[in-house]
């Protein structure tokens, strides 16, 4: 006889909401507060994997035990991104060509999109019809860019502020200005998808000869170079309309690497070029905020979109006189989609809550019994010390590298600790053989993880800025003495990206750093990325340990176990100077 299943307790509310375009992902509600949030890319091991997240809307399922029948709403985010619904194929499987016909025909029709009328109806009715057979319980679809503003809005415990936000594109708009109140997001103006930073800001990493999705490289670059040599040159291709309230780039039709202004850069230097990039980015950027913030007067924003993962920008607008207080959501890319379309939806509803997020780790989790398993197999040497974070600072006080590998995924693009790579941030060259023992091409230095309770100390002049750093998602000026202990990850402009750490958010990772400190009187150690090139964050115990053999780092906190790397015999005649 078939064992009866047990009934599902419908007291509880569940809401599944997914973003199937590129860097798919998906987020679980219960009861209106988000439990379970994963991008795509963290299991099916392909960077910025696009399409139906079907991976990580099974993982959300499997982890409570539930079916899909079991889901009260099922919410897509973006009204008008029929193709990747109609299949995976539609989307590029290699880097989007910016200057190439597909994708500036997408941009047209995404820019038709803004105006209405039929086209928009009738892709968003081909939307729905293509999903509703899946899922009975559809919800009406969220725009893309009220889920960014919602995203952050809702999870910075801010009451009235100014949500902007900017990317390459989304349902129409590359950008849109929303006056937030009273739980609700209501929009107030935007720039069209033919006139974007994202766009900007890509085809100049483009050109560079970088993936314009990894378009960061750019401001690591551009910290070498002169941004006034190609400064007139690059402010041709992006500039702010005559009331200041969208942007104005080239005619999308005639762009081409091979004529006009993208042609000129040719003559100057790579890193003359990012300079002036980041810069006009900067200014354009800032400026576009602060006429916001002039003309609906508060003094609190909100930041969400690609273009928002941009640091240095981030830090400009809060040193603003107009802004007293900035906040931009942990995943500003579109890994934050799912979460603010369903926070979106929740608050139309009556059913959100505004306060900041309980916990930043939503992702996968690791069973001991996978770890045992990841580490049986590879045969590598491992203990189980009593106090793991003790063990863990005292290997960094010897200057070994560390992974630490724990509890559960990161919500969104940075490492905050549970997938990350950890050293001393004392030695000025560790960006340069770091990288390379991991097979990065990075200029920017690595970023810190500093204890709040010591954060003051090191960041003057962080103040408006305090929740932001606890996601590492905005750059402040380093005090001397940070500058003085601490040169491992302080920029050449004397500033620093920090993930300043509380107890309360990680209690074993922030004892790991207090440790340190108690042993060297640094409370800052590097946090990078636990990944190896070209890969996403390190997700289960398997592709921990698969990266901790091919890195060759020194040891790895895996769970409760600390991991070395079998010893091999020194090759006479070389030292170890770290």
């Amino acid at each position: 006889m078939e064992k009866a299943q047990p009934k599902r307790d419908r007291s509880v509310h569940w809401l599944l909401s997914i973003h199937e375009d590129t860097n798919a992902n998906a987020t679980l509600f219960r009861d209106g507060v988000p439990v379970y949030a994963v991008a795509e890319e963290r299991l099916c091991r392909v960077k910025y994997a696009g399409g139906f997240p079907s991976l990580s809307v099974q993982r959300c399922l499997d982890t409570f035990g539930l079916d899909i029948s079991d889901i009260d709403v099922v919410l897509p985010a973006n009204r008008h991104h029929f193709l990747p619904r109609m299949t995976r194929k539609m989307l590029p499987t290699k880097e989007h060509d910016y200057f190439g016909v597909v994708h500036k025909s997408y941009l047209y029709l995404q820019s038709a999109m803004a105006r209405g009328g039929a086209v928009a109806w009738a892709t968003e009715r081909l939307s729905e019809m293509m999903l509703k057979r899946r899922f009975p319980q559809l919800a009406p679809f969220v725009d893309h860019h009220t889920a960014h503003a919602y995203s952050a809005y809702l999870t910075s415990g801010f009451s009235d502020c100014i949500a902007v936000t900017a990317d390459n594109m989304g349902d129409g708009y590359s950008s849109k200005i929303f006056l937030c109140s009273n739980g609700l997001c209501d929009f107030q103006y935007g720039s069209t998808a033919r006139h974007s930073p994202g766009q900007f800001y890509g085809e100049i990493a483009q050109l560079l000869g970088y993936h314009n999705l990894m378009a960061g490289k750019v401001t690591g670059l551009a910290a070498y170079g002169d941004p006034a040599a190609a400064y007139e040159t690059v402010s041709k291709l992006f500039d702010l309309n005559e009331d200041e309230t969208g942007f104005v780039t080239p005619d999308l039709l005639w762009r081409s690497k091979r004529r006009g202004p993208y042609k000129a850069l040719s003559a100057f230097k790579p890193e003359d070029v990012a300079a002036a990039t980041q810069k006009r980015l900067e200014d354009i950027m800032v400026r576009y905020v602060q006429r916001a913030a002039q003309e609906l007067g508060l003094r609190d924003v909100v930041l969400a979109g690609g273009t928002f993962a941009n640091v240095v920008v981030n830090q400009r607008i809060l040193q603003l006189p107009e802004i007293d207080r900035i906040f931009i959501h942990p995943a500003m890319t579109d890994q934050g989609i799912s979460m603010g379309a369903g926070l979106a939806h929740l608050a139309q509803a009556g059913m959100a809550t505004n306060q900041r997020l309980k916990s930043v780790y939503l992702g996968p989790d690791l069973s001991e019994d996978s770890i045992e398993q990841a580490l049986e197999e590879a045969k590598i040497p491992h203990e189980r010390p009593a106090n793991l974070a003790r063990a863990v600072a005292e290997e960094l006080a010897a200057k070994k590298v560390v992974a630490r590998v724990s509890g559960r995924l990161e919500y969104g693009p940075r490492a905050l600790g549970n997938r990350s790579i950890l050293y001393r941030t004392d030695d000025p060259s560790v960006n340069d053989w770091l990288n390379a023992k991991l097979n990065r091409t990075e200029f920017m230095p690595f970023a810190p993880v500093t204890l709040a309770s010591h954060a003051p100390a090191c960041y003057p002049n962080m103040k408006g800025g305090e929740l932001a750093a606890r996601y590492m998602t905005i750059t402040f000026e380093v005090s001397d003495a940070m500058k003085s202990r601490s040169a491992g990850v302080v920029h050449l402009d004397n500033t620093a990206r920090p993930q300043v750490i509380h107890e309360e958010d990680n209690p074993e990772y922030h004892a790991i750093v207090q440790n340190f400190f108690e042993l060297t009187g640094t409370p800052s150690l590097i946090n990078t990325s636990f990944n190896m090139h070209k890969e996403p964050i390190v997700c289960s115990a398997q592709d921990a340990v698969r990266a901790f053999l091919a890195s060759g780092i020194d040891r790895m906190a895996l769970g409760p176990y600390l991991v070395r790397q079998a010893e091999t015999p020194p090759v006479p005649g070389e030292e170890n100077d770290r």
